[in-house]
């Protein structure tokens, strides 16, 4: 596991540099790599919104927000599960108080969302609304 880690660290590195040099569709590739492990890389996912933002093209921008805001959503569903079925008592018990303190909505989903997703939500918002723009203009 550690060797995987120092793998992915080594290819972000790589990634920057080459996004540093200019050289922005290779440093894609590679945050694309990064990007499709089972794992949550948001630094890559992050750093693909950031290139194709100045390239301007939303649309592409776009779809790597929705396959963010997804992968994101389902690594806390993965976490909830992994949680649930190591300790199902205690699951059950954190699942009933978090209900009672209004921390569920009613499909038992939690109300909070990490700021990551939020910080995503927001920057589609933006960017459909300026693929609207472009799009009433022509």
């Amino acid at each position: 596991m550690a060797k995987k880690k120092i793998a992915t660290s080594t290819r972000m590195e790589e990634a920057r540099q080459l996004e540093k040099a200019g050289k922005h569709a290779e440093a894609l590739k590679l945050y694309r790599t990064l990007t499709r492990g089972k794992r949550l890389n948001a630094d890559a996912y992050n750093r693909m919104m950031v290139i194709l933002r100045k390239q301007k093209q939303y649309k592409t921008e776009l779809e790597v927000i929705r396959r963010a805001i997804a992968a994101a959503e389902a690594a806390e569903a993965a976490n909830r599960k992994a949680i649930g079925e190591r300790d199902r008592d205690s699951a059950a018990l954190s699942r009933k108080l978090a209900d009672s303190l209004g921390l569920l909505n009613d499909e038992g989903l939690p109300v909070y969302e990490d700021p990551q997703v939020t910080a995503w939500r927001k920057r589609e918002a933006v960017v459909e609304k300026r693929i609207r723009s472009a799009g009433s203009r022509r």
